[in-house]
């Protein structure tokens, strides 16, 4: 296959060309019906970088701000380039076989292009973080945070990298408001999708269920690249005491993945379609699998040293465990606060843990 690469200033005219589209619907949309105002803009130092700004006070109108960097979105499409190439090599078409056997699905979904499978991937990147920066927006989470400026409040996707790391509360409401984004970003991403491809305009409507399983699965195996590139590649498993600002990549991949296969079955089940939910989960482990995989130990040639990058489901997780109850501890203190503060947005995109995980978490 040939591969029409973009030049990085394409790259930058089509994400802001998509982004700014978003905001200016949302703005015109939503935000105008509570009397509030969402802008967006673009920073130019070279990070790899994006945060969120809240003006708004109790009780008001949502007065807010989101701004990524070039960079990143540069990045963003290197990366959905690498992993395409990647995902067509013979050395990964082993490691699927062997790896996940009879339950294996085809690397790149077979409904696109190439070049297609680059630019949805690009695309499905790009949006879940501008919707993860709207998602810590969307519950005000700065304020929960706490903030030194009280008029203004500022969240960064870098602050995992700032000179003084987070300790004791204030780490782990971090690292449960970041999770928190993530539910939020992942719900309007399956949304937009669904509402694209799922008897939408751009498909005929008998090939809608299998675009949006394909938009699916590449968006799977994109969050593992954003996990790892704002976690600076950290494969350190959950710890106590938490610290720093982000849950490491594969705890938010095994929050991210039930998310996304549950949703993505209430989606397809709620436009008439059923593709099976043992598919359904195969598919978007294999996706957060390779996605993982492709970003720590792509020129490996076994999975035994990587087996602990791979999606297992929580309840088969003890090392989890004590990280677990601080987590939904602390995201059970500060919801009630969340979700009064909570300006919009469908109850699906609210966090949640099961009550067998509570059980299993909480069990001595």
């Amino acid at each position: 296959m040939i591969l029409l690469s973009r030049t990085d200033h394409e790259i930058y005219e089509l994400a802001n060309r998509v982004l700014t589209d978003i905001t200016e619907k949302m703005s015109n949309g939503l935000y105008k019906r509570l009397n509030g105002t969402l802008s967006f803009g673009w920073a130019t130092a070279p990070k790899f970088n994006a945060w969120a700004e809240s003006k708004t006070f109790v009780g008001g109108p949502p007065q807010h701000k989101i701004f990524l960097h070039y960079e990143l979105a540069r990045i963003l499409y290197r990366d959905a380039e690498g992993f395409c190439t990647f995902a067509l090599d013979s050395q990964t078409e082993h490691l699927i076989n062997t790896t996940f056997g009879d339950n294996a699905t085809d690397p790149l979904p077979e409904c696109f292009t190439l070049d297609d499978c680059i630019n949805n991937m690009f695309l499905a990147s790009l949006t879940w973080v501008y919707f993860h920066e709207l998602g810590h927006l969307m519950q005000e989470h700065g304020r929960v945070r706490g903030s030194p400026t009280p008029d203004k409040y500022t969240i960064q996707e870098l602050d995992a990298h700032a000179a003084n790391i987070l300790t004791g509360l204030q780490a782990s409401i971090s690292h449960a408001t970041e999770l928190a984004a993530d539910f939020e970003a992942t719900t309007q991403c399956l949304m937009a999708s669904a509402q694209h491809f799922l008897r939408g305009p751009l498909v005929d409507e008998s090939d809608g269920a299998e675009v949006f399983i394909g938009n699916v699965y590449l968006l799977t195996c994109s969050l593992a690249c954003i996990f790892y590139r704002f976690n600076a590649g950290s494969t350190a498993c959950a710890e106590i005491p938490v610290t720093g600002s982000h849950p490491n990549p594969i705890y938010r991949l095994e929050v991210a993945a039930p998310h996304i296969y549950e949703f993505s079955e209430i989606l397809l089940k709620a436009t008439g379609f059923d593709r099976g939910r043992n598919r359904l989960v195969s598919m978007t482990k294999q996706a957060a699998d390779l996605g993982s995989f492709f970003c720590n130990y792509k020129r490996s040639t076994g999975t035994e040293e990587t087996i602990h990058l791979f999606v297992k489901g929580f309840l088969q997780r003890p090392e989890f465990k004590l990280y677990s109850r601080e987590i939904i501890t602390i995201w059970d203190k500060i919801y009630p606060d969340i979700s009064t503060a909570r300006h919009f947005g469908s109850e699906l995109g609210i966090m949640h843990f099961t009550e067998d995980y509570r059980k299993f978490v909480f069990s001595e």
